[in-house]
């Protein structure tokens, strides 16, 4: 009886060190990879992994494949001082009018269209503002209010009708 119990107790320590061992590392198996940094921007890659799958269970979650990142959070300043601004008419046939409250300061206002591309342009704007466009096709624009000195950016959806 003495022995069985030597036996077990036995083993129980000795699965008891290998589980507590063990330890889960961010690792990827593929055929190649790397990691360079130049300055503070950072970029890691990898190329050929085998095996991608996802497991689940009791709120932890294990993913391979797929090179894995570390999740980093940012903070996005709440800029609620555009809701003052107004925009006019929306949709617009002809003319658009921006009126920017005095206290704002000089804004950079630009137009672009549903590609990305810069249509009109106005630096250093304040107050009221008309934009033309009856020249523009139809469709979808974006006008952007840049504050150059903050930073601060919003974006307006337009619609042009014919």
């Amino acid at each position: 009886m003495n022995k069985k119990l030597f036996f077990l107790f036995s083993g129980l320590l000795f699965w008891g060190t290998v589980v507590i061992g063990q330890t889960i590392q961010n690792s990827v198996i593929a055929s190649t990879g790397a990691s360079t940094s130049s300055g503070n921007v950072k970029m890691d890659y990898t190329l050929g992994e085998v095996v991608i799958e996802t497991f689940s269970a009791g709120g932890q979650t294990i993913t391979q494949g797929f090179h894995q990142t570390n999740l980093t959070l940012v903070a996005i300043e709440n800029t609620e001082m555009f809701s003052e601004i107004s925009i006019y008419p929306n949709p617009a046939d002809n003319l658009v009018n921006i009126d920017i409250p005095q206290n704002y300061g000089q804004m950079d206002i630009s137009i672009y269209d549903a590609s990305g591309k810069l249509i009109r342009n106005k630096p250093n704007a304040a107050g009221h503002l008309t934009f033309d466009v009856s020249t523009l096709a139809s469709g979808i624009y974006y006008l952007q209010v840049l504050q150059p000195e903050n930073n601060k950016l919003k974006t307006f959806k337009l619609v042009k009708n014919q």
